[in-house]
């Protein structure tokens, strides 16, 4: 079974990145078929998936590309898991045997039993790693044997030509079958032909550094590019050698995060490697194939939210292969496809791929459109273009509208009125009613203003009547049927954003001003004795 907790149970397991949000995730038992089954991913050494596949598995933990997997082996198993752990396409195959384990629970707190794990540093993590030169974390998978007290686990392994063995057992000595050479870290840095880095301002571009040697069909990664285009390897003088010498090459792959590096990427020449990373110089390459796309609003001005519901909130559009995608100021993004990718793109069902931000639930996007992978284009000027409705805030809630006693009123701008000319109300206090004839208490209301009408005039005080209801010749009829002659108005535009002008938390809604159109009391009822 999978379990999901937040990332802030688990942030010693990330220590490296210092920064961020993540899930972090657990399976207790071996590698499940149904459900949640251990696959490939895109950053693994080729062939590492078969270890933690292995049925000895009874715990795993994962997090933002720190997996670890942990086995309760038999002797014989141990032998099955360092076989296929030297069959995964790696440089080394490091092999630690150590006496003692630290303890594992799960998140309930169970104990875990195990005597084998192997630790594969991927994703994030891995590049964090490599980023900062992180020397406590492996750069490549490694497993790790717990031989303690009873030593026949180790009995039945025959250990491959290309594993490296550590011991930290006392007394306990194994010749593996090779030494793991000493490495030194090499900087080197890319940039396209405009000096630019490989990055720009497309997400989803993951560039690396790939290891090919003349007999192997399948490179190794070796190196993660940053959004300056520097990078770093760690290479032994061997390697050095054998890079001079042609016996194996670097390559730069400048893609998707989906996308295989190929032997004839671009080629890291040797001589621009450094050992300090200051005096690395630029080296060149090409362009990759960039996809144009655009979106606007429906009025055409570009998808600028604002307000925004949380600083930097903004729309994007997201396929796959190349992840997610940000809108520059003009509503153009771009993204990174190979030509087979966007063919199939183009073959598939679109579903809704253009977020916007929610204004209810905070940090939460919804897909609320779609940009088809068939409107992409290689030229900007040719970008198939989107228009998608403008996204609008929450209206607050009348009930939380500031008070206007002792403001001046907003005004009648947005209010229509009949037989009423505002210079009337000149030098004169006013009793503004805002009310709705499909509620009985706004008629009841009318109804009480017009029998006290008279003696608000006596007062040099005017009645205006604003009804906020559904515009319609109904709330005009309903006041001559009952004999009610006040100044009436209607609201000419949004009525919620009237109401909430004027500081109307209900209807009806009573303001009273006085001679200067300074409010003086609000929200007050005509039935209660001290305000008759």
């Amino acid at each position: 079974m999978k379990k999901i907790v937040s990332y802030g149970a688990c942030l010693f397991v990330l220590w490296v990145c210092r920064a961020g949000f993540g899930a972090l995730t657990e399976q207790i038992g071996p590698d499940s078929v149904i459900g949640h089954p251990t696959v490939a991913q895109p950053d693994w050494p080729i062939g590492i998936e078969a270890v933690p596949q292995h049925p000895s598995r009874v715990y795993s933990v994962w997090v933002n590309g720190n997996e670890n997997f942990y086995f309760r082996v038999t002797p014989a198993e141990a032998n099955e898991l360092v076989a296929l752990f030297s069959n995964a396409r790696m440089r080394d195959h490091d092999v630690l045997i150590t006496a003692a384990h630290r303890p594992v629970k799960t998140f309930k707190g169970d104990s875990i039993d195990y005597n084998a794990s192997v630790q594969i540093v991927a994703g994030l993590v891995l590049f964090m790693t490599r980023e900062r030169e992180v020397t406590d974390l492996p750069r490549e998978p490694r497993l790790t044997i717990y031989a303690g007290a009873d030593r026949a686990i180790l009995e039945k392994i025959t250990w491959p030509k290309n594993v490296t063995i550590d011991s930290e057992v006392p007394g306990l000595s194994i010749a593996g079958g090779r030494t793991k050479p000493q490495r030194d870290i090499y900087h080197g840095r890319l940039a396209f032909a405009d000096g630019s880095p490989p990055m720009g301002f497309v997400q989803g571009v993951q560039s690396r550094i790939t290891l090919w040697e003349q007999s192997a069909t399948a490179g190794i990664n070796v190196g993660s590019v940053n959004n300056e285009g520097y990078f770093n390897v760690l290479l032994s003088v061997q390697e050095i050698a054998d890079l001079r010498a042609g016996r194996i090459r670097l390559t730069a792959t400048v893609a998707n995060y989906l996308t295989k590096p190929r032997r004839t990427d671009p080629r890291i020449p040797v001589e621009r490697l450094t050992r300090d990373k200051d005096q690395a110089r630029p080296i060149p390459i090409e362009i990759p194939g960039y996809y144009y796309g655009r979106i606007l609003f429906e009025d055409g001005t570009p998808p600028v939210v604002d307000p925004a519901p949380w600083p930097g909130a903004g729309i994007w559009v997201s396929f796959p292969f190349a992840g997610h995608a940000q809108l520059d100021a003009e509503g153009y993004f771009k993204v990174l496809l190979t030509k087979e990718q966007l063919e199939k793109l183009k073959a598939d069902k679109p579903h809704d791929n253009i977020y916007v931000p929610d204004y209810v639930k905070t940090r939460t996007f919804g897909a609320r459109a779609v940009y088809s992978a068939g409107l992409l284009s290689s030229d900007k000027t040719t970008a198939g273009v989107v228009k998608i409705p403008r996204p609008k805030a929450p209206k607050q809630e009348r009930a939380t509208a500031e008070s206007r006693v002792g403001k001046p009123i907003p005004g009648f701008e947005h209010i229509r009125f009949e037989e009423f000319q505002q210079e009337q109300a000149k030098d004169k206090s006013l009793l503004i009613c805002f009310w709705d004839l499909e509620e009985r208490p706004s008629r009841q209301c009318m109804q009480t203003l017009a029998r006290q009408k008279d003696d608000l005039l006596k007062k040099n005080t005017i009645v205006l009547a604003i009804h906020c209801g559904t515009p319609n010749e109904a709330a005009r009829d309903w006041l001559r049927k009952n004999g009610i002659s006040v100044a009436f108005g209607m609201i000419d535009g949004d009525p919620h954003d009237v109401l909430l002008a004027w500081g109307a938390r209900g209807t009806p809604w009573l303001i009273l001003t006085d001679q200067r159109h300074v409010v003086t009391k609000e929200g007050f009822s005509l039935e209660q004795p001290e305000n008759r």
